[in-house]
């Protein structure tokens, strides 16, 4: 499984194919990069995935290196309710420009 560090990404020189941020948990992002043909999730010191807490976090930490395509990725708990039909796709993908 590949993975990305911020400070291995944010420098001039990096051109980021895709950046995928997903939401979830009131506020709580991880960003899922695709660099030099390797698609993972940025991760902290200890190989987690880095939390963000806004997009704009997510932004300044990034704020060197270029971003071709963005993406905001949500996915809502509202088909778990109660009668609801069978369970369907209910991603969101919302372009994003930083």
């Amino acid at each position: 499984m590949n993975f990305h560090r911020v400070s291995h990404l944010n420098h001039q020189d990096v051109r980021i194919t895709e950046l995928t941020v997903h939401s979830y948990e009131m506020g709580r992002y991880l960003a899922e990069v695709d660099f030099d043909g390797r698609r993972g999730f940025i991760v902290d010191d200890n190989n987690k995935p880095q939390q963000f807490q806004s997009i704009n976090a997510l932004k300044d930490a990034l704020h060197s290196c270029t971003v071709h395509r963005a993406y905001l990725v949500h996915q809502s708990a509202y088909d778990e309710m109660c009668g609801a039909s069978e369970k369907v796709d209910n991603t969101l993908k919302v372009p994003l420009v930083l």
